[in-house]
């Protein structure tokens, strides 16, 4: 049984980190070691000072959302900082039920690539960042998706076989294609925002000044991913996602299968 169980996470809003602890409990570990990508400090201070950490354990649980098809930057750029020094690991990625377009193929690659032994790989369900707009997902993962996860986890957890990269689907359509992020902005309120620092702290790109609560720059603002982990956070509403009633249009069509599908995990073992 794996004792050192670590997860290496991107996790904005906490769906991802969810899936990665159930996963960790289906190994057998209650309580594994956090690597936290999310927030810009802590990439920083991960960069500089876990290699030794993370080079210690048995397995790594690594994990990220999936924004128009792909991996965030941000998360490339860890794993590519890191390395892995044939550390055995778990590749999750975790979508909106629309679809995972090319990250779980590329997570599993990059990490390949940087020195990593993949023996598992899924691409998990939780509930749409634009769900304020098109409520896609709603409430995942759930229940199902927890235990789906478990036992994921039981099953990396007793395989030694590295996973072939040609088992990897991807889901190639434009924004999988585009080398470009397509994402809605949250509208900003300011005549509601208490200046608490709450949506600063969570931005994963470290957008919002602390002390107005408003974007730096045009130029940081089209950095946005659109993970709506500002909004989330804001309790009096002063950032919501809200648009115009065309763009709500083509997002329900875009998002017109995934509302009326409900998929299921995808998982792959080595």
């Amino acid at each position: 049984m794996t004792k050192r169980v670590g997860i290496l996470y991107f996790s904005p809003t906490s769906s991802t980190r969810s899936i990665c602890s159930a996963i960790s409990s289906g190994m057998g570990v209650e309580e594994p070691q956090f690597f936290n990508m999310t927030i810009p400090e802590l990439r920083t201070d991960l960069i500089a000072n876990a290699g030794a950490d993370l080079n210690m354990m048995d397995h790594l649980i690594i994990g990220s959302p999936v924004y128009s098809g792909k991996l965030p930057s941000q998360v490339i750029d860890c794993i590519k900082a890191i390395g892995g020094k044939r550390t055995k690991c778990s590749a999750v990625v975790v979508y909106g039920n629309r679809d995972y377009g090319i990250a779980l193929h590329n997570m599993v690659d990059l990490l390949s690539q940087n020195g990593f032994e993949v023996v598992g790989a899924g691409a998990f369900i939780g509930q749409h960042s634009y769900s304020d707009l098109v409520p896609v997902a709603m409430g995942r993962p759930d229940k199902s998706d927890i235990e789906l996860a478990q036992a994921f986890g039981k099953k990396c957890a007793g395989t030694l076989n590295r996973l072939d990269l040609n088992k990897i689907p991807v889901q190639m359509d434009r924004f999988a294609k585009s080398e470009k992020y397509s994402a809605i902005k949250p509208s900003y309120l300011e005549k509601r925002c208490l200046q608490c620092g709450k949506c600063t702290k969570a931005c994963p790109l470290g957008l919002i000044l602390f002390e107005t609560g408003i974007v730096m720059t045009q130029k940081s603002e089209k950095q946005c991913i659109g993970c709506m982990a500002c909004v989330q956070h804001c309790k009096p509403k002063a950032r919501t996602l809200k648009t115009n009633p065309f763009v709500k249009v083509i997002m329900k069509g875009i998002l017109k299968e995934a509302l009326q599908n409900r998929k299921e995990p995808l998982m792959i073992f080595g």
